[in-house]
């Protein structure tokens, strides 16, 4: 995360410093910021040093069984922090505090606060509590009011990249697949209203944002709750008319709730990029019966030929479990060859793993032994390799468009960027031009990322119009 500002009058004299870890999706990277921005107003600096912190958070994940085990290994290490140091203190923040509050009490007794999903914005307020008068605070409410949802009062300037920005537009979700732990941790949908969001939305791009990208566990159902705002659809035709914003994505789709018109839509807006992130989960229609998917691998298919067919150059990328319970060699097959034939530009593969409450760990057997989950696993992403270094390949000597964002992590002679459908590009380039779109030259590619020399860039951020 990018360095924190101290715009409040009220900041102590002295700042006081925060060590933030967070886990998980795309939108815990957004409420780790939304945390780090309050701090921020009250004064508080930023260290990646946990023995030089007055303040660990750690905001956490329960999607996968891993994501939690690591935060129990790291709640392990702040004990002697703790032991050395008793005025420092540790807060536990959202998916897992909200599933495992009591055992987070109880194995771990250090941790001064736990905050789940719908509290995790009452940092500020209940640590001043907690210097105040001592002990702890656990604070799980299960669903906040709707036109109070955590995401208002952003302090925008806190924020891990300086050209794009994540927003949050919904939250929750009302479909319960069986293997899925979020409507237990983060409720049931519900959507921000719309003038909030594009007023956040003009707000970022007034500080130099040019990409932003839309979050909700179940986007394509953003605004059901709010039937006049327009929903999915109506938020984005608004947010392409902001003036500084070139650029719009959104995710995650369920294949479910995507329909043949949504893509006619996303395809006539220019500044909707043509990527599309939509999770399969399985190709066979046995196991997504079990998982409670609602649709089957042909669905799926139609789908992802919709967005080829409306969506000009659209890059899919998908999800996909391998090991579900009852899983066999054939329904493995069936997902193998889904993936071949949609010719996904990317897929993130994961092996089961029991989630408790859930469906699947109330009512089927873990049956599958870990090392097929693990064979299945790399063979998937052996599969996907290929086919993401063959679409790679294919751009060789191509000119493709980049907003160049940031330096490269692994040559800081670079910078990193991404093309319209989301494939990371470096470039040789100072970081003096971050921010800018250049046209590039594709000279290399591997099946992760492409190299390219620049061709052009614009002379100044916004001189161009962005288009695909």
């Amino acid at each position: 995360m990018g360095p924190v500002s101290t715009p409040s009058s009220d900041a102590p004299s002295s700042p006081r410093r925060v060590h933030l870890v967070h886990f998980g999706c795309q939108m815990n990277e957004l409420d780790a910021e939304l945390v780090v921005g309050d701090l921020a107003r009250r004064g508080w600096g930023r260290t990646d040093d946990a023995a030089q912190a007055d303040l660990i958070l750690v905001n956490t994940c329960s999607v996968r069984e891993h994501a939690e085990e690591k935060v129990w290994s790291l709640l392990g290490t702040y004990k002697p922090l703790k032991k050395r140091r008793p005025a420092l203190r540790i807060g536990v923040l959202g998916c897992m505090a909200q599933r495992v509050k009591g055992e987070i009490a109880r194995r771990a007794p250090h941790v001064d606060l736990v905050l789940g999903t719908s509290s995790f914005r009452r940092v500020v307020e209940d640590l001043d509590d907690v210097e105040r008068r001592g002990g702890r605070i656990v604070r799980t409410d299960r669903r906040p009011d709707p036109d109070s949802l955590p995401d208002a009062d952003r302090e925008i300037s806190v924020r891990e990249h300086r050209h794009r920005a994540y927003v949050t537009v919904m939250r929750g979700c009302d479909h319960v697949c069986a293997y899925c732990i979020v409507p237990f941790t983060r409720g049931r949908e519900t959507s921000r209203r719309k003038a909030d969001v594009l007023a956040e939305v003009e707000r970022l791009a007034a500080d130099g944002v040019r990409e932003v990208t839309f979050l909700g566990q179940n986007i394509n159902t953003y605004g059901k709750d709010r039937p006049d705002e327009g929903g999915l659809c109506g938020l984005l035709e608004d947010a392409a008319r902001v003036p500084g914003v070139d650029r719009l994505r959104f995710l995650t789709s369920n294949p479910f709730d995507m329909t043949e018109d949504m893509m006619r839509r996303f395809g006539a807006l220019p500044k909707v990029m043509p990527w599309l992130h939509i999770p399969a989960q399985s190709g066979s229609d046995r196991v997504l019966a079990r998982m409670k998917r609602t649709y089957t691998a042909a669905q799926y298919r139609e789908v992802v030929g919709w967005a080829r067919r409306h969506v000009p150059g659209v890059e899919v990328t998908s999800d996909f479990i391998v090991g579900f319970p009852g899983e066999t060699d054939e329904d493995f097959a069936l997902t193998k060859a889904l993936l071949e034939e949609t010719r996904l530009v990317q897929a993130y593969v994961f092996k089961y793993s029991v989630r408790p409450n859930t469906l699947a760990a109330r009512t089927l057997e873990d049956d599958v032994p870990e090392e097929v989950k693990r064979a299945r696993n790399l063979a998937l992403l052996e599969a996907q390799d290929a086919i993401s270094e063959a679409a790679n390949r294919a751009l060789l000597g191509t000119v493709v468009e980049v907003l160049l964002d940031e330096p490269s992590k692994t040559d800081p002679a670079r910078m990193s960027g991404r093309t319209p459908g989301n494939r990371l590009v470096h470039v040789l380039a100072g970081g003096e031009l971050a921010g800018r779109l250049a046209r590039v030259r594709v000279t290399d590619a591997t099946a992760h990322s492409l190299r390219g020399e620049r061709v052009e860039v614009e002379p100044a951020p916004r001189a161009w119009t962005s288009s695909r």
